[in-house]
């Protein structure tokens, strides 16, 4: 199924019922015969491809494509009334692309709404990056530039399709530097979303501080969405994970694991070891506290995820920096013991650059 690892790590997502994976491309596969690109951002072709996949005890089965469901997808996700999926694009004007659903299968063409993002100047990014459905399937929040939060409503017809979208007041502000994933809690009171804290220039890169995450109350009965806690947590945070009961998050640190084996940085602190931050976290209130942090070595690391009892955790990390096996990426285990996390010692080896988890109901 292709897809970038250029995204955020919210590029795949799964049926309510587990019966099917979605996957968008952030960018679209290399052209036959090139080997080398100066960008992996800029530099392969447009993404638009949407691909579904059937799971099953026997494996995993193509079932479906959508070959233009958008322009450089951003991130896929299914509602939970199970009658359609959301996906972000950067089509200016249609930031929102609309796949029905039947059975779990695509139903009929794409349908596109503008968002009207509200851009700012000053903004380097002008494009909505990730969008997240609500558990009542009614509500979005968009994160927009990775600078702020904007909520929409939709309208949804007999069918449970939207048929119309509306943002709800102003964007919430002053969550970061550089936002990256975002995540509702499971009864949809709060929306909760990471900063990586991540500036432009090499100095920045060199010298940024803790990551944190903070935690929205959405917007209801007249009351706009406001930030309500934060904590810190290690650098260069992306994906997250929220237990299923809402009660405590973890978020995966790239640390400084993006530096090269080069003089100066070659013994630069952070560079050799990402970490795992395990949270508490309040369903009523929204507080947040980190509980413990953990580190190991792995380079990129860039999502983690609980399992179905919230004990245990999986860490999906790109590649190693040295040995036989530094061209492979690798799952990590962890498991949650009196609210301080242990390395399992267990490790799966994968194919180099595994960016995203989901968990399958």
């Amino acid at each position: 199924a292709s897809n970038s690892v250029v995204s955020w790590p919210q590029v795949i997502d799964t049926s309510p019922d587990g019966r099917f994976v979605y996957v968008v491309e952030t960018r679209g596969a290399a052209p036959a015969g090139v080997e080398r690109v100066e960008s992996a951002f800029t530099d392969f072709p447009e993404g638009k491809r949407l691909s579904v996949i059937s799971v099953s005890e026997d494996g995993l089965t193509p079932a479906a494509e959508i070959a233009d469901a958008g322009l450089n997808l951003q991130s896929v996700e299914a509602a939970a009334n199970g009658r359609f999926l959301a996906i972000g694009s950067e089509e200016e004007g249609a930031e929102l692309v609309i796949i029905p659903l039947a059975g779990g299968l695509p139903a009929g063409d794409p349908i596109k709404f503008g968002l009207s993002p509200p851009f700012k100047d000053g903004d380097a990014e002008r494009r909505i990056r990730t969008l997240h459905v609500a558990p009542d399937s009614l509500t979005l929040a968009v994160n927009v530039a990775n600078k702020r939060v904007q909520f929409y409503r939709l309208s949804l017809d007999g069918a449970g399709l939207p048929v119309a979208v509306a943002a709800i007041g102003e964007p919430v502000e002053g969550l970061g530097r550089r936002l990256a994933v975002g995540k509702w809690t499971p009864e949809g009171r709060h929306f909760v979303v990471t900063d990586t804290n991540w500036a432009d220039g090499a100095i920045e890169m060199l010298t940024q501080g803790p990551s944190r995450l903070s935690v929205i109350a959405a917007p209801s009965e007249g009351k706009p969405a406001r930030i309500v806690s934060s904590a810190e947590v290690g650098r260069s945070a992306e994906g997250f994970s929220l237990s299923r009961d809402g009660r405590f998050a973890a978020t995966i640190n790239m640390e400084r694991t993006y530096l090269p084996e080069i003089a100066p940085v070659a013994f630069w602190k952070g560079r050799r070891l990402y970490s795992v931050s395990l949270l508490s976290l309040d369903p009523q209130t929204g507080a947040l506290a980190e509980l413990d942090r953990i580190t190991a070595a792995g380079i990129l690391p860039e999502d983690v995820i609980f399992d179905t009892t919230g004990e245990n955790l999986a860490v999906a990390v790109f590649h190693r920096r040295k040995g036989a096996d530094r061209k492979r990426g690798f799952i990590d285990f962890y498991s949650i013991e009196n609210g301080k996390l242990v390395a399992q010692g267990a490790t799966q080896a994968m194919m180099r650059g595994v960016h995203d988890l989901v968990a399958v109901p």
